[in-house]
């Protein structure tokens, strides 16, 4: 595995030509989980994935579309359309350096740009391939929406030392869909969506594996329909 701890000349020299880059956010997660809770998650799975498929590892960015959390101190976050444009920079980065594989790790569930700015990148780039981890999407487990017992197990195992105590059990009285109305703060005041008393770094060693075997066997389906599809076009031409 190649990070970017290595230096330019053995970037070159292993001949990569798959990179996993893990997006992350900065906002709140209930009085009890660090602000960075998406960005350990999602670096964490990633690392797993590139170790696993011999990618490149990028750093997580830290920052994406979180402004339903605006209410809370300390979040920050960055528009749609701009998290699509640094999305689209950087797979245009790799892909000049013929790095033509690259696979995203959605750890924020509010990052809806993704889906459409990842479907243009392959759709208007045929030598290009991009693949979205969404996270969220691999192991639902609604009410648990937010902060609550899958979030702090998580946190419990990778990262245990910076979990404050149990955290608020909070379950708001709306479906997920009103968060585009109200903003999180507006349907939870202590910024829970779930139940955190319920977790335990036990759980979080499952639902960590969960997602890193989910994620791998997804990207290996992609990439295998992908080299089949790409052997039949080379022998019709």
């Amino acid at each position: 595995m190649i990070t970017w701890g290595n230096t330019s000349k053995e970037v070159q020299e292993s001949r990569i030509d798959m990179a996993v880059l893990p997006i992350g956010s900065m906002e709140q997660h209930g009085p009890h989980l660090p602000l960075c809770t998406d960005s350990i998650i999602a670096q964490s799975v990633a690392e797993a994935i590139a170790r696993e498929l011999n990618a490149f590892l990028l750093p997580c960015i830290p920052i994406s579309s979180s402004i339903e959390h605006k209410d809370f101190a300390g979040s920050v976050w960055i528009m749609p359309q701009t998290l699509a444009s640094i999305i689209r920079d950087i797979v245009l980065s790799l892909k000049y350096q013929g790095i033509k594989k690259i696979v995203v790790v959605n750890g924020h569930g509010g990052n809806f740009i993704l889906k459409p700015a990842i479907r243009e990148l392959n759709l208007l780039h045929k030598d290009l391939l991009v693949i979205l981890v969404d996270l969220g999407g691999i192991s639902p487990n609604n009410p648990d929406i937010h902060a609550g017992e899958a979030e702090t197990s998580l946190l419990l195992y990778l990262r245990p030392e910076l979990v404050k105590g149990k955290g608020v059990d909070y379950i708001p009285k709306a479906p997920r869909s009103y968060i585009d109305y109200f903003g999180i703060k507006g349907l939870s005041r202590c910024g829970v969506w779930g139940l955190p008393s319920k977790a335990s770094p036990e759980k979080g060693k499952q639902i960590f594996e969960t997602l890193v075997r989910k994620s791998l066997e997804y990207i290996k389906d992609v990439l295998k329909t992908y080299e089949e599809r790409k052997e039949k076009h080379e022998d019709r031409n």
